[in-house]
């Protein structure tokens, strides 16, 4: 329900088609969410040379090949090995054992057997290889998980009430106007920041403000459950959220827009693209309401690619929605490594690299209505690169009270269960 009021600066005058409007509206909700809890996880170390520092195997077996410390039968296939497992070898175990060896003037086995006779110049040499070696062991030593404590079930109320105004209006000439915030947006409400507004005639719509990029705008998420969320899992997180510029047309039932986020464009430390577009169609097929989409934001190095599809007919609804995150090149590290030669204090690399893996996402919802009840039921697949894929599924009812919905949602969040059940209410 909306009321609405006449402003007090509506232009009212004879032949004049001019008007201007005020709305407001609201929603509420009183319910309980439960959230499973999760078992002890207990501490763990795990011994390994990271990826960024596979430079340290190559060194260890860079000593065995390149000085005449190594174990017979040492190849440049061992280098090659070494640095794709990042392990201590066999043949690396001996070269640290030579290395004492010959710094305790103590004769070592070199390459087929010869033994090694130790001089001055060699035993710095091995001072120096073997300070590199125990920094590699000491660098093998660094990856500890704590321990996380278990967390018991929870139980919090989940009440809220919102409060939207929405002004509009339209000149003589036809040239619509309009703006809306709630009230929960007051702090900037009172600079007058807060919300959107737009402008929209035969040219399209221009909107400033807190936006959708293109690409939400056109895909959107699938159906979620619950009267709060149930933790809101069937959202798809666009990364153009924060645009607040946007232009939109629509035509014979297509639906172009294009977004921006100006305020990135005066911040120095971004770089890259800035732009999200989106293109719908959605009409009528044998009874049934269509709608199919494609968009695409690059936000920096970025670029996700979105679609969707959707179909409605009589009380059941259909929506599927994909998404591919592209987030740019791998970062090389920085700082340097060396120390291929006997003698040569190795140095790490001082920045790890970053994989910076891609994300896919897939989601189905489905919904049925009969009279005042409907039922709901999602699921949602992240897939990133070296990771586990992620799984969140949901089902949930409404029933329309008139003014007022029942609610209540089951979520499995990736086996961890959420629940919520309460009323909303619209007025």
């Amino acid at each position: 329900m909306k009321h609405t009021l006449l402003a007090s600066t509506a232009l009212v005058a004879l032949n004049s088609t001019a008007f201007a409007e005020v709305t407001v509206s609201g929603s509420a909700r009183i319910g309980l969410m439960t959230t499973e809890g999760s078992a002890l996880v207990a501490a763990d170390t795990v011994m390994a040379i990271s990826s960024a520092d596979e430079a340290f195997a190559v060194a260890m077996d860079n000593l065995a090949v390149y000085s005449t410390y190594g174990d017979e039968g040492t190849t440049a296939t061992d280098v090659t090995a070494a640095a794709t497992n990042a392990a201590v070898t066999t043949t690396e175990r001996a070269v640290y054992t030579n290395l004492r060896n010959i710094i305790a003037n103590v004769a070592s086995g070199g390459n087929q057997g010869t033994a090694i006779t130790t001089t001055e110049a060699l035993r710095l040499a091995a001072v120096t290889d073997l300070a590199s070696l125990d920094a590699i062991i000491a660098r093998m030593d660094a990856t500890t998980t704590a321990e996380v404590a278990a967390v018991g079930d929870t139980t919090v109320g989940a009440n809220r009430m919102r409060v939207k105004f929405a002004a509009s209006g339209e000149t003589d000439g036809g040239l619509a106007f309009g703006a809306s915030f709630k009230a929960h947006e007051s702090a900037g409400a009172s600079s007058g920041t807060a919300g959107s507004q737009y402008i929209s005639g035969a040219f399209g719509k221009i909107s400033m403000g807190d936006l959708d990029g293109a690409d939400e705008q056109v895909n959107g998420d699938i159906a979620g459950v619950g009267f709060a969320g149930a933790g809101s899992h069937e959202d798809f997180g666009y990364q153009s959220a924060a645009h607040n510029l946007g232009y939109s047309v629509s035509m014979s039932g297509v639906t172009f827009a294009a977004s921006t986020d100006l305020a990135r464009g005066a911040d120095s430390t971004k770089t890259g693209s800035n732009s999200a577009l989106g293109l719908k169609w959605s009409g009528d097929m044998g009874g049934a309401t269509v709608g199919i989409a494609l968009g695409q934001s690059k936000i920096g190095v970025a670029t996700e690619n979105s679609m969707s599809a959707a179909v409605s007919m009589g009380g059941l609804s259909i929506k599927v929605v994909s998404h591919s995150n592209d987030n740019g090149p791998a970062v090389a590290a920085s700082g340097t490594s060396s120390s291929t030669a006997s003698g040569t204090a190795h140095v790490a690399a001082t920045t790890a690299a970053a994989d910076n893996f891609d994300t896919d996402q897939t989601g189905l919802s489905l919904s049925y209505s009969m009279d005042s009840m409907t039922v709901t039921a999602f699921t949602r697949t992240e897939a990133t690169n070296g990771a586990v894929d992620k799984d969140y599924s949901g089902v949930g009812f409404a029933y329309d009270l008139g003014g007022a919905s029942v609610k209540a949602g089951f979520v499995d969040a990736n086996d961890t269960s959420v629940m919520d059940f309460g009323v909303t209410f619209s007025f």
